[in-house]
Parts: structure tokens; C-alpha cells; sequence
């Protein structure tokens, strides 16, 4: 039987910090009821990708938590908030590593690209006339 090791005791996590907490939207703006239907407020417990952002960030109690995360599940349903947003591959940056040769660069499907040439030849004709 070996001999045991002896245990390793670091500093507390702590270390004296005091942990400031992140104020409380609602209580500041007397907020009693989160409505499904106000969705500017219910935007603003939201990430960009429409993801329900987490107690401590939002700064909310546990009660508030959840009327919040119902009603943004009740304003998904009704379709007043997305479920998720597209993020573009242009708006996230350029892949790691090196792309594969032969492959065309990334351009999202909805963004018409236009050639160099066409883009400075731009014609403007008014209905009914010809140029």
C-alpha cells in the first residue's frame, strides 16, 4: 500500500473579490408582468441568434427567469420572436486553415453577387421610355 499524497489546498476562489451583481432591468423600470406580447422587452433577455440569455447575465431573480423564459416560449409560438436567427458565413468571419482547392469562396445563398464589370455600367431608364 502506497503512502497517500498530501491533499493541495489553493486559495479560496474568492480571494477577497466581491462579486458585483448585474443590476435588475425590471425592477429598475417597476416591471410587474412580462407579456408575451411586448416584444421589445422580451429582446432584450435575448442574444443575437435569438438564444434566451442566462439569469446571471440578465441579472433577473429565479421567478422573473422563468415568467421571462415563458414568455418568450409563448412569443416563439405565436410567432412574434424567432426561434433562431441566420447568421451569415460573411457576418462570422473567414473559416480556419486553408479552404480546399477548387472550392469557390463562401457567399450565403441570398446575396447576389455582381461582377466588377456590371457594377459600374449601371443604366437608369424610366418606365415607358427607351434608352
Amino acid at each position: 500500500m502506497s503512502p497517500k499524497k498530501p491533499v493541495r489546498r489553493g486559495a479560496p476562489k474568492d480571494a477577497g473579490r466581491k462579486i458585483k451583481k448585474k443590476a435588475n432591468i425590471l425592477s429598475a423600470e417597476k416591471i410587474t408582468y412580462i407579456d408575451y406580447k411586448d416584444v421589445n422587452l422580451l429582446q432584450r433577455f435575448m442574444s443575437d441568434r435569438s438564444k434566451i440569455r442566462g439569469q446571471r447575465i440578465n441579472g433577473l431573480d429565479v421567478q422573473q427567469q422563468r415568467e421571462l423564459a415563458t414568455a418568450i416560449k409563448n412569443a416563439r409560438e405565436m410567432a412574434l420572436l424567432p426561434f433562431t436567427k441566420r447568421v451569415s458565413a460573411v457576418a462570422r468571419g473567414p473559416r480556419r486553415g486553408p479552404a480546399p482547392e477548387g472550392a469557390a469562396p463562401a457567399v450565403p445563398a441570398d446575396v447576389e453577387v455582381i461582377e466588377a464589370d456590371e457594377a459600374t455600367d449601371i443604366e437608369t431608364t424610366v418606365e415607358g421610355e427607351e434608352a
